[in-house]
């Protein structure tokens, strides 16, 4: 009979591997399609990358790899999801504050954008690897808090964003020039509605998988020795939040399938290729998916 430990084990194994197989697709389909390879997207690629990293440093360690090198790369991966999910927020709280338009487009460009998924990496590891030279308890308490902190302040920089958008006033000028900003500036505001919509969902899923791994860190860290949590207890406590915070990177991209009407399309296409058909433009369900109206 397979014990408890044993058990999450395996389960942690088979969500991690069905979380690289769903973002390695939304990388297929974020690369081939036109409309989501451009820099409107760009620190959301970065957020797979990072749901790949995590879950596959995961596997890393179930076939015999070195625990300490995958440990750092799991944490510093799950920050740098985080700190992307805070890029994006950023960026469109950006777009919207630059004027006009071209302004922010001439300041933020692809070189720039793939600059700063780099920093965030750089970052990540700059701030979680330290908290490795305390203890196991110690380091995974403060990883805790530093987590705590980056989904609050992102919290706040969404909240930002929607007063940002609920206060879009056009500007009162008729000139032509100032037409046309302004209808640039309406469609980048209709875009980063949906695009925060998105990653909304997406930042609350992330808090309600984060919550179980931070209060068992609190709770073991602030109980000391008054709660006895045996090698064995801690090793399934582990693999159980560890199995949890994998499902937030397994159900991410069924989140881009959902909000994301050209990732809709994309994957669409995908299929009917697969099934031969020598022009799945014409596929009834790709073109009616293609009429639906933004959410």
């Amino acid at each position: 009979m397979v014990d408890t430990s044993q058990a999450l084990k395996i389960a942690l194994v088979v969500v991690s591997g069905a979380a690289i197989v769903s973002n390695v697709l939304a990388v297929v389909l974020f690369a081939a399609t036109k409309q989501l390879r451009i820099k409107y997207y760009g620190f959301a690629f970065n957020l797979i990358l990072g749901d790949i990293v995590a879950p596959a440093s995961i596997l890393l360690t179930a076939v015999n790899f070195p625990q300490a090198v995958a440990g750092q790369l799991f944490v510093t991966s799950l920050c740098a999801v985080e700190l992307s999910i805070l890029a994006i927020a950023v960026n469109r709280f950006l777009a919207l504050t630059i004027t006009p338009p071209a302004r922010y487009d001439a300041m933020v460009t692809r070189g720039r954008m793939l600059a700063a998924c780099l920093l965030i990496w750089v970052i990540s590891a700059a701030i979680i690897v330290p908290t490795l030279l305390y203890s196991v308890l110690v380091a995974r308490m403060l990883q805790s808090c530093i987590t705590l902190g980056i989904l609050l302040i992102t919290a706040v920089v969404y909240c930002a964003v929607f007063r940002k958008i609920s206060r879009y006033t056009p500007p009162l000028a008729s000139t032509e020039g100032v037409r046309a900003d302004d209808a640039v500036a309406r469609t980048r505001l209709r875009q980063t509605r949906n695009l925060m919509i998105t990653f909304t969902i997406i930042l609350v899923t992330c808090f309600a998988c984060w919550i179980p791994s931070c209060t068992v860190n609190f709770m073991i860290y602030f109980s000391g020795k008054s709660m006895s949590v045996g090698p064995q207890n801690l090793l399934i406590l582990s693999r159980l939040v560890a199995t949890i915070l994998m499902f937030n990177s397994l159900i991410n991209p069924f989140i881009y399938w959902w909000r994301i009407r050209e990732f809709r399309v994309s994957m669409y296409r995908l299929i009917c290729r697969g099934r031969g058909n020598a022009d799945p433009e014409n596929d009834v369900v790709t073109l009616q998916t293609m009429q639906e109206p933004e959410n």
